[in-house]
């Protein structure tokens, strides 16, 4: 039975008789810029959420954005809890772990494991339970039990545990890594068994699993492999090392290692697979300053070695702390662009700010803190992060009012609450290409008759279209052909038709009407290097125009009316290299240069079309022409 005790700031609770199967070791202990979310950290994120599930107990009802205290400084006779780390299990239980230490927050004491269970995304949550204590011989022996990596294996279900262990004497001491696995979706672990002479070498000293989350490769030769972040020291000599098992965890080698005596000091380190097939290391690196303490390795053949050393991670700045990385979205998952995820706390100098901060390009660039999303503005430390069954995101993270160590925190929320790169909201206009690319409408244009069927009036104000941000629409160094109808001719203002990824930087594209220059003009930009083409008259006679823009082997041509008016010679490389980014037609991205007219049949290839085919679309608006990335029939 359950007893709660309520007040308007905090509830507090007692379990007695835990359920007897629920663990088999150790003894029991009860107990643009995207938005900013400070999330409540009393009694309303309490009241909400932290009560037990108990049979006869209605769950509270789910909100859009919630923080459960999963740990709390001085419950079940622990002086403090740390180092969280959490999966989701094959069914979609959800396991959240945590060093529970015994008299203070000191790294080197009593420390024992422990683990709460979700079975509803975090909404409810069991009693707490110990996963592992002691030494092997005595469960109830002082020692440190620490540095949880849980990671799951999809194939089989079984959750595989590691951690290390020391006396808990001193702070210096060996490290032995050990294992362990549930079979039961959490319910019950085996008993630990060591890794010494598998992961570890009797020369090492300190050595640390994790501490956060695995993962299981799902891409290449490799796959279905674990793969797992540690570290130790030898000879005064620091490394980061990944760990991997090909048999489901039963057995374990050391895999990529870098040791370092230069200053870098790669530590707790977070993985997460690449859309190639790579493994993204991310690393504290201790021995960085503050703001400037990230780093990062890759391995390109399944944790095995890194392809190059760590090395710092500029812009992605930090205190000196751990971090955790979780892959959010994956093109070739379905997703329409690629999102990694990054938690930690945003301060330079100190713990607090827990913030989250995306890469769109596999890592190569990190948002800066403004572009994040803030989690607190509290103090704030270690982290991990899962994916719960309803899409959202799960963070479990080290906060306090006073300090960072005081609890450990449970929030979830979507894509939506820390901000999609397109913004995703109002209403759309639907892409026919096939690949789901439905544009934003913004502003309020109106329909109208349009070419063939309906087109879009804008009013030269605020009317727009913004294409979603999508893989798919980048059109990098290939042919291309971005074609629409337009109608104009109310204002002598230059006016933009398409405007996709930059403004006057070393990459961009775009097509505009300049009817004060009597012409319209197309420009690519690659790398610095630009070619621009230029009609001779601005079609602005109020009258239906068919005008496209084309780079084809090297040349950049502009049509007009199924003719080629000019071409120049193109630069090479890429139009898009960044990420994310964005693409309009009917404005600049700044907003300027917003057009006023109609606009019917707004498409994008990824080729070259032949005359031919630009014709056809022309004459008889032919809708079979490949390629095509984007569709809008503005219907």
């Amino acid at each position: 039975m359950s007893q709660v005790w309520t007040s308007p700031m905090w509830i507090f609770f007692q379990v007695s008789n835990p359920p007897s199967n629920f663990l088999l070791t150790g003894r029991q202990a009860i107990m643009p810029r995207f938005r900013r979310l400070v999330f409540p950290t009393l009694a309303l994120a309490l009241l909400s959420t932290v009560l037990l599930s108990t049979p006869d107990q209605t769950p509270p009802a789910a909100a859009a954005v919630t923080q459960t205290v999963l740990f709390d400084k001085g419950n079940a006779g622990y002086g403090c809890y740390r180092i969280p780390a959490i999966v989701r299990t094959k069914t979609g239980t959800l396991l959240a772990f945590a060093e529970a230490r015994r008299t203070w927050c000191g790294d080197s004491q009593e420390i024992d494991l422990v683990m709460r269970r979700s079975e509803d995304d975090g909404r409810t949550w069991s009693a707490q339970q110990i996963v592992l204590s002691g030494t092997d011989s005595d469960p109830n022996a002082v020692a440190t039990r620490g540095n949880p990596a849980p990671v799951v294996d999809l194939e089989t279900g079984r959750i595989i545990l590691l951690s290390t262990m020391d006396p808990g004497t001193g702070t210096n001491l060996p490290r032995t890594p050990y294992v362990q696995y549930s079979d039961d979706d959490g319910r019950t672990f085996s008993k630990a068994r060591s890794l010494l002479s598998e992961i570890d070498d009797p020369t090492w000293s300190w050595y640390a699993t994790g501490p956060v989350h695995g993962i299981q490769l799902a891409r290449g030769a490799h796959k279905g492999r674990l793969v797992v972040g540690t570290n130790y020291s030898v000879d005064g000599q620091q490394a980061g090392q990944l760990v991997y098992s090909d048999d489901h965890g039963v057995t374990w080698r050391k895999g990529a290692t870098d040791v370092r005596s230069d200053g870098m000091v790669p530590q707790e380190i977070s993985v997460v697979e690449k859309v190639d097939g790579g493994v993204y290391a991310g690393a504290r690196n201790n021995g960085g300053s503050a703001g400037a303490s990230r780093a990062f390795a890759v391995s390109n053949d399944g944790g095995e070695t890194f392809a190059a050393p760590f090395q710092t991670i500029a812009g992605l700045t930090t205190p000196v702390v751990q971090g955790s990385l979780l892959r959010l979205r994956a093109i070739d998952q379905g997703a329409k662009y690629n999102r990694i995820l990054f938690a930690a706390p945003a301060d330079p100098e100190r713990r607090r700010y827990m913030t989250l901060r995306s890469s769109f390009d596999e890592g190569k660039t990190w948002q800066t803190v403004d572009e994040g999303t803030r989690i607190t503005s509290e103090w704030s430390g270690y982290s991990d992060m899962t994916l719960l069954d309803t899409g959202e995101i799960g963070l479990l993270y080290e906060g306090g009012a006073v300090d960072a160590r005081d609890q450990v925190r449970f929030a979830r929320f979507t894509e939506t609450d820390i901000g999609h790169p397109d913004g995703a909201s109002g209403p759309t206009t639907p892409d026919v290409s096939g690949l789901g690319n439905h544009s934003y409408l913004r502003g309020g244009s109106t329909a109208v008759a349009g070419k063939f069927g309906q087109g879009r009036d804008l009013d030269g104000v605020d009317d727009a279209i913004q294409l979603p941000y999508a893989e798919s629409l980048a059109l990098g160094s290939g042919d291309f052909t971005a074609m629409t109808w337009i109608k104009y001719g109310a204002s002598t203002a230059s006016q933009a038709i398409f405007w996709g990824y930059g403004i006057n930087e070393f990459s961009q594209f775009w097509l505009r009407a300049e009817p004060a220059s009597a012409r319209i003009k197309g420009l690519i930009t690659v790398n610095g290097s630009t070619a621009s083409v230029v009609t001779t008259k601005a079609y602005n006679d109020n009258a239906w125009h068919h005008v496209a823009l084309q780079r084809k082997a090297g040349t950049l041509a502009i049509w007009v009316d199924g003719a080629q008016i000019a071409s120049v010679a193109a630069p090479t490389g890429s139009i898009s290299p960044g990420r994310p980014f964005k693409m309009y037609v009917g404005q600049r991205l700044d907003g300027a240069h917003h057009f006023d007219g109609s606009l019917d049949e707004v498409r994008i290839y990824k080729r070259a079309l032949t005359s031919t085919e630009l014709n056809s679309i022309r004459t008889a608006n032919a809708t079979t022409i490949p390629n095509a990335v984007l569709d809008l029939p503005l219907g």
